[in-house]
């Protein structure tokens, strides 16, 4: 795999992590390949597949989460060729959501990647958990509170 290739996958990596933190659903659909599988059955989701499916489950996201932020690391692409790759990605997600309760996940994504008119893509990705996830029961301070 070139040096292009490999930074254009991580990249894309980090771009999920952008869009579905700052919710721009659309954009984080277009990570994905038109038929990408997305599962998240570990963590009592759903299998989500194609964009139709995947663009529901971002506004699902968006719909309860106040703030959300994904820390992407330790990528590593374990197989290659010239339009497909196999790779881990290990991420840090924190989550706030609207009735104010803060979780943290760590997790694996269990990556397969495609070339589609010369852009990588995510064709399948499975989230593990890595550690369990941790509820913290965040008190927001009222606004002007000097906490």
């Amino acid at each position: 795999m070139n040096v292009e290739d490999r930074l254009e996958i991580q990249e894309l990596n980090h771009r999920y992590a952008y869009f579905v933190d700052c919710f721009e659903i659309d954009e984080w659909v277009r990570v994905f390949a038109p038929n990408a599988i997305f599962d998240e059955r570990e963590f009592g989701n759903d299998l989500f597949v194609g964009h139709d499916a995947i663009r529901r489950y971002g506004h699902d996201i968006v719909a309860v989460t106040q703030h959300a932020v994904h820390l992407m690391s330790n990528h590593i692409i374990w197989s290659h060729d010239f339009d497909t790759a196999r790779g881990t990605v290990f991420g840090l997600v924190e989550a706030l959501s609207k009735r104010g309760e803060r979780t943290r996940y760590q997790v694996r994504y269990e990556d397969e990647y495609v070339k589609i008119a010369g852009s990588w893509k995510i064709g399948k990705r499975i989230l593990r958990k890595t550690f369990p996830p941790e509820t913290v029961n965040a008190q927001l301070p009222a606004e002007g509170s000097s906490r």
